[in-house]
């Protein structure tokens, strides 16, 4: 069973104290009563309902500003991104591929015969180096012997520098041996450099 709470038609004694207070209050002394109740529920309106949400919307502004400027620079980093993407293209060939070493060095040999051949210069010792690591990626040695004279040398050098790949001459020694006098000897060290 549920019990009830009746309220009794006779008011409390606090009910009854108050307003007999409030019966004695003059009309000037109620006004005053009744304003000062307005500003302390607008004060309290204020405090627990106002500045809460003003403050979070002055957080969610802050916020928003950050992601605009997370966002802008994202953007410019994406547009960046593009403009190397663009640019990269041109340099594919340099990047590594996928493969081995010894396929790399066996491409590598191939371009150098293939230049040799369009020079007019016949090989004389061909010896592929160990690949060595760098900063930015590996490169191929090869040491080069060639017996030839000196133009078809410069152009093998020259079609070496302007090839497809990144060769490099990074030593060349010249002999000229005795009796001929329009004959040299050349040894060349070659590196072909492959961007990772």
């Amino acid at each position: 069973m549920r019990r009830q709470i009746l309220r009794s038609p006779v008011p409390s004694p606090k009910t009854m104290k108050f307003k007999e207070l409030f019966s004695r209050l003059s009309k000037k002394e109620r006004t005053l009563l009744y304003g000062a109740g307005v500003i302390i529920f607008f004060a309290s309106l204020d405090r627990l309902v106002y500045y809460p949400v003003v403050s979070r919307l002055r957080e969610l502004d802050q916020e928003i500003l950050l992601k605009e400027n997370q966002l802008k620079k994202n953007l410019r980093n994406l547009a960046a991104r593009e403009a190397v993407l663009k640019t990269s293209s041109a340099y594919a060939a340099y990047g590594l591929t996928a493969g081995s070493d010894e396929e790399k060095t066996a491409g590598l040999l191939n371009e150098i015969e293939g230049l040799a051949r369009k020079s007019g210069l016949s090989l004389v010792n061909v010896k592929p180096k160990p690949a060595t690591k760098i900063n930015f990626g590996k490169q191929y040695p090869v040491e080069v012997e060639v017996e030839t004279e000196m133009a078809p040398l410069v152009k093998f050098i020259h079609g070496l520098h302007s090839s497809k790949y990144l060769l490099r001459v990074k030593q060349l020694r010249l002999v000229h041996p005795e009796g001929r006098s329009n004959q040299v000897k050349a040894y060349l060290l070659i590196h072909e450099t492959v961007v990772q």
